[in-house]
């Protein structure tokens, strides 16, 4: 009698923030789709941010085991030791036991600034083995092909609060877009020389050129992690309306920006997620041209469909 083989291990590490997470986990449930393996969420404890992230993922529908509902935290002195102990047990599980390979994405700090610049690994498409994913993986390639799948993982667990519910209806009650601006962590020095700031020049041109596409009707609602800065600047015109509720649960604004027909997203991955799962015929996306204001040339995570601004 033949002992049948262990279904391969896909562990695919967690860390940052939630656009982030999303990322991370959409790399690994592609591969463990793939390879009709097992994934494994592994959270990662090495932050350089002096500010704590919460494990969104927990709010939607993912599979996966090795998930805990736990904060996650900047300092090894604040997580939880039964966590940490699950982390090492996975780790040395994955590696010694199971054999399976480390696969560690570079990052834009090893692109040079003046050359095409691509992260993309084209062969973890074949990839059907276990796997040690290491990155951030943004880009849509790596899970487009089941993106029915991850688009269903993403739905949240929970209904909207009453007033994310009220703010849904006046979304779906005629032409929408949400307008996405990043600000926050993205002020500070070394953050502006790496990523930018989009401005309100950016936002001003997008929502002209997406009321020429796609009608003077249109309604914008905007999301921000400054809804002052977005109100003192107009953004959106004096009809758009601000939803600066939902600070503490970003998946509400996420599932509130998936509704929307189009979208005017910023350099963030939260942005790009809610319009990436909000896709719909028609749809019109705007998206900053330089996605890293210190490397221009990098393109890997904006879908061609998106127009470049």
């Amino acid at each position: 009698m033949s002992i049948p083989r262990p279904s391969p291990l896909i562990v695919t590490e967690i860390s940052y923030g939630l656009g982030n997470q999303m990322f991370q986990y959409a790399i690994g449930r592609r591969l463990a789709h793939a390879a009709n393996g097992r994934l494994i969420l592994l959270f990662k404890q090495e932050y350089k941010t002096n500010y704590a992230r919460s494990f969104g993922l927990k709010h939607f529908n993912i599979s996966g085991g090795g998930v805990r509902d736990e904060r996650v935290d900047p300092g090894a002195a604040a997580a939880p030791r039964m966590r940490a102990r699950l982390a090492d047990r996975i780790a040395w599980f994955a590696r010694r036991f199971r054999k399976i390979p480390i696969i560690r994405e570079r990052t834009v700090h090893d692109l040079a600034p003046g050359t095409h610049a691509t992260l993309f690994m084209p062969e973890l498409l074949d990839w059907r083995g276990g796997v040690h994913l290491m990155g951030y993986w943004q880009n849509e390639r790596y899970f487009a092909d089941i993106g029915d799948i991850i688009r269903k993982d993403f739905m949240l667990k929970t209904a909207l609060d009453e007033r994310s519910q009220a703010a849904l209806a006046r979304i779906q009650a005629g032409p929408s877009a949400f307008i996405h601006i990043r600000r926050g962590d993205y002020l500070k020095p070394e953050h502006i020389a790496l990523y930018g700031v989009r401005g309100k020049d950016y936002y001003d041109t997008a929502v002209a050129l997406l009321r020429q596409q796609a009608g003077p009707d249109l309604r914008f609602f905007v999301f921000s992690d400054d809804p002052a800065w977005a109100k003192e600047h107009s953004i959106g015109g004096d009809s758009a309306e601000i939803i600066d509720w939902n600070g503490p649960a970003p998946e509400r604004d996420l599932a509130l920006m998936t509704a929307c027909r189009h979208a005017i997203i910023a350099n963030s991955s939260f942005s790009w997620w809610g319009a990436w799962l909000g896709e719909k015929a028609g749809q019109i996306v705007i998206a900053p041209r330089h996605w890293y204001k210190s490397i221009p040339l990098y393109q890997d995570i904006l879908p061609e469909r998106w127009l470049r601004l």
